[in-house]
């Protein structure tokens, strides 16, 4: 499954975000990923955990509009039916956090400075990690925390905050 979809299969655990900036970066790999990612959604545990970390970031760096890279638009097709569902569920989530940032006054920064990034590493952390709004603004980990320990819903499956 993983050498089908052009990935690494040995040496190792491969970092959910290495695999999604390799995605945005090549589009032709996207198909075969997101064929993964339907596989992994339909079983249980650590495998759909790893799906949905993978959706999210992959929803994330691929929201920041930046030139060369795989668009929301061009993924869309490429679902499956779970992949679909769960795509949703990450939207709805990070709605909710923005929604939720608008209500209590919380200040989201402009995605500009996320663009205009050149490191590859760089970008692999800080892409992922947050999510560029059609305002022009960007939502991220910190907000994402602040509003799972104000609301106490983390996303279905996964949660940010830290395990004790």
């Amino acid at each position: 499954m993983m050498a089908a979809a052009g990935l690494p299969t040995a040496g190792g655990e491969i970092p959910v975000r290495d695999v999604v900036m390799d995605v945005v970066r090549r589009r032709k790999r996207a198909a075969r990923v997101l064929a993964v990612v339907e596989e992994l959604l339909a079983e249980e545990g650590d495998a759909r955990r790893v799906a949905l970390s993978f959706l999210e970031d992959l929803q994330n760096a691929a929201s920041h509009g930046v030139a060369g890279l795989v668009t929301t638009q061009e993924l869309l097709p490429l679902r499956g039916a779970r992949t679909v569902a769960s795509w949703e569920t990450v939207e709805r989530f990070w709605a909710a956090v923005v929604a939720w940032c608008d209500q209590t006054g919380v200040e989201l920064e402009s995605s500009e400075s996320l663009r205009v990034i050149q490191h590859p590493e760089l970008q692999s952390i800080i892409w992922p990690s947050c999510r560029s709004l059609t305002d022009g603004r960007r939502v991220g980990l910190p907000e994402v925390l602040r509003y799972e320990q104000a609301v106490g819903v983390p996303m279905d499956a996964m949660s940010h905050r830290p395990t004790d």
